[in-house]
């Protein structure tokens, strides 16, 4: 996350107009969203005593559990192309690529321009990202969720945050729920974590990561005007990153 938000620096002074990262987790962890009341979406201790990390993402969105996917997050600059205009447009803009390149494996999807939110309960705490469909978000054809993404603005800079599910672990944060949730709204919330869900390794079953990180990189390129070129991100490490990592808030 702090990563991300020194992605966010390089594009704010001008030294990037637009940065396609991918990367994984490990071990495995929860982020939650920078608007959420961690308490009301996890047990902390029983993420701590699992091993299982829990950190605020600069986006908003809800929480997501992070392992078995490919993640992906899309800086640059609020007036870039890409990702200009209200946010429902810039949502569009960003899932078409990411669209393409789901097909580029060939794996059909849609995407669907309506929020569609299922809930746990009235007044229940704990709805995570995968229980509900956002605008533009990419998903099955039959209408399951595939893709989760959330967005930030942030003085003239935008990120996008997003998961592309390559195997359905989003369930586990039934395990780590926080103790008010009832019984029938966790049952709830296990048939949204589970049948509401598609998976790369689903159509796939042998799809490696390499894959599908080379086929996100063909399809922003083809998009983008001059293409994609790979950074050598180890230029960035240093006093910067060091005290974003400090500043960067895990709850």
């Amino acid at each position: 996350m702090a990563f991300d938000r020194l992605l966010m620096e390089e594009v704010r002074e001008g030294r990037w107009d637009f940065v396609l990262r991918v990367y994984g987790w490990d071990p495995a962890c929860v982020s939650v969203g920078k608007h959420q009341n961690p308490d009301r979406e996890v047990d902390r201790s029983s993420l701590s005593a699992a091993g299982i990390g829990l950190v605020r993402r600069p986006t908003g969105g809800r929480a997501v559990w992070h392992q078995g996917e490919v993640t992906y997050s899309v800086t640059a600059r609020m007036d870039h192309p890409m990702v200009s205009g209200p946010v429902s447009e810039a949502l569009k803009k960003v899932a078409q690529p990411l669209a393409d390149a789901v097909r580029r494996l060939g794996i059909p999807v849609s995407l669907g321009p309506s929020e569609r939110h299922h809930v746990a309960g009235p007044r229940e705490p704990a709805n995570p990202c995968f229980t509900s469909h956002g605008r533009w978000e990419v998903g099955a054809m039959d209408g399951r969720k595939l893709i989760g993404s959330a967005q930030a603005r942030s003085r003239g800079v935008f990120l996008e945050h997003g998961s592309i599910l390559m195997e359905n672990d989003q369930v586990r944060l039934l395990e780590h729920l926080p103790s008010p949730i009832s019984p029938s709204a966790a049952r709830r919330l296990r048939e949204h974590l589970t049948e509401g869900i598609a998976t790369l390794r689903e159509f796939i079953p042998n799809l490696e990561i390499g894959e599908v990180e080379r086929s996100l990189f063909q399809s922003f390129s083809t998009v983008l005007d001059g293409g994609l070129q790979e950074a050598d991100t180890s230029l960035l490490e240093g006093p910067l990153l060091n005290r974003l990592t400090e500043e960067q808030e895990v709850v």
